[in-house]
């Protein structure tokens, strides 16, 4: 991304805490996934504009939850016909958006066809399926299984077709998605769930979606096997292909996958201490800035600027919140998960890893905190893209009843 002295710089240009963002990195990780004939960005996971922009300029398209990440990509450049909409709960203001701009929608939840259908959004959809199983690193982000909200359960998949035909909707997708950090151990019963469901494919279908949850290794391990992962699919459609008697366009749908690794929160340390138990290293970054450690446990390589000639010592790292649970270094139980880190100092820079991914997208004013400035860096030049909230920014929503 960048070097030790521009980071340091950058903090204290726009203060910390700070995001950073590498937009090539983004990129040449959607180029790994060229096999598939559609790249579908899942902006939930970072839908900063400047990304967005860069990945409408070069064709790929769009995956959007609400009104207003249709609203969004269509701001950066995305037309409709490359936005879909993917939601198991259709709220009025969603469904008219989807509607005035054209753009499709893959329904998760069968009672949704009605709706979808009587508005004026376009004649086609897709469906997504709860293949009766799911995986992923956290049971919060499994997406299948019948303890998940997500999908139109498999058994039900003739009626919901049978729904969508009586309703005038062709059905042009079925998408799947298990759940986020999936491995590749369970690729094989993916693909047999999608072959069962197309036992029951409409004549009116050209598209099949592997969904997402590409894994990352952010404990630093080796890489999801990209190509592993894309030949089976392939070869997966061929046979479906020669089973339909016509072609099948193939998606993917990845988010974190992308943009995770090509993030960077930078943090400094205000305060050290020790109990009895832990060394804490106490930063102006907490689940405010980086939720995923309080939501599920989540493991962020962590490091400090310009300290390696520091012994290294278990530290558990927390933030400024008047929460208990504010320790960016947690387990999924919420008990303290040390790190080993440098031993740090006040004004110490740390740099979390791999925050590209629901970091800024999940960001909050909890504790009356501004959202944080995001600095992007593309062909090795940063930019600010996002800038800091001002106090003004923070009560511009609140009415005066004085």
């Amino acid at each position: 991304m960048l070097d030790a002295a521009r980071i340091r710089a950058l903090a204290q240009e726009h203060g910390t805490p700070l995001y950073l963002l590498d937009i090539d990195q983004v990129l040449e990780r959607a180029a790994r996934l060229a096999a598939f004939d559609t790249l579908r960005y899942a902006q939930k996971a970072h839908p900063g504009l400047a990304l967005l922009r860069a990945l409408a300029s070069r064709g790929y398209a769009v995956d959007a939850t609400s009104g207003f990440e249709i609203e969004r990509a269509l701001a950066a450049g995305f037309s409709p016909d490359r936005i879909e909409l993917a939601t198991d709960v259709l709220d009025r203001r969603t469904l008219e958006v989807a509607a005035t701009h054209g753009v499709r929608a893959n329904l998760g939840s069968a009672d949704l066809i009605e709706p979808y259908a009587a508005s004026s959004a376009p004649r086609s959809c897709t469906l997504r399926l709860n293949p009766g199983f799911g995986s992923g690193h956290n049971k919060r982000v499994t997406t299948g299984g019948p303890h998940s909200k997500h999908g139109i359960w498999h058994e039900e998949l003739p009626e919901a077709l049978a729904r969508a035909e009586r309703a005038g909707l062709e059905v042009t997708g079925l998408h799947l998605h298990i759940g986020s950090g999936v491995a590749l151990e369970g690729l094989a019963q993916t693909i047999e769930a999608m072959d069962a469901a197309l036992a029951h494919a409409p004549a009116t279908l050209e598209r099949v979606s592997a969904g997402g949850g590409l894994a990352v290794p952010y404990d630093g391990g080796p890489e999801f096997p990209v190509d592993e992962y894309a030949s089976a699919w392939l070869a997966a459609r061929e046979r479906w292909q020669e089973r339909l008697g016509r072609a099948l366009h193939l998606e993917v749908e990845p988010g974190r996958y992308l943009v995770a690794p090509a993030g960077l929160l930078v943090a400094e340390v205000r305060a050290c201490k020790q109990t009895p138990d832990w060394n804490w290293v106490l930063v102006d970054a907490g689940f405010q800035t980086l939720a995923r450690p309080l939501l599920y446990g989540a493991y962020h390589r962590m490091e400090l600027l310009d300290a390696t000639d520091r012994p290294l010592r278990p530290t558990v790292v927390a933030g400024p919140l008047c929460e208990s649970g504010d320790v960016l270094t947690q387990s999924a139980e919420g008990e303290p998960r040390p790190v080993q880190l440098a031993q740090a100092r006040p004004g110490d820079l740390l740099l979390i890893h791999d925050a590209g991914a629901y970091g800024i997208s999940m960001a909050s004013n909890y504790n009356g905190f501004p959202l944080p400035p995001e600095v992007v860096v593309q062909g090795g030049e940063p930019r600010l893209a996002r800038r800091r909230q001002t106090f003004d920014d923070l009560l511009a929503l609140e009415q005066d009843l004085s």
